[in-house]
């Protein structure tokens, strides 16, 4: 399973960071917290929050391998 940033979900949602972090904020996009606080996306829930919302993901910017999931 890949874990992205939520940089790297923004650029696929072709959002702003600050909207990403907003999102995971209000559990509408799952996300967890490293130790050092950092918010990670796991990829499943990333296409699961795209498709319930009608979103179109840009898989282009997301690392190799990340579509396989």
């Amino acid at each position: 399973m890949h874990r992205l940033t939520t940089g790297q979900a923004a650029k696929a949602l072709r959002f702003s960071v600050d909207t990403v972090i907003r999102e995971c904020d209000a559990g509408e996009l799952r996300s967890e917290k490293t130790p050092g606080g950092h918010r990670r996306i796991f990829t499943h829930d990333l296409l699961a929050y795209a498709q319930r919302k009608g979103y179109t993901l840009d898989w282009t910017v997301l690392p190799v391998g990340s579509q396989q999931e």
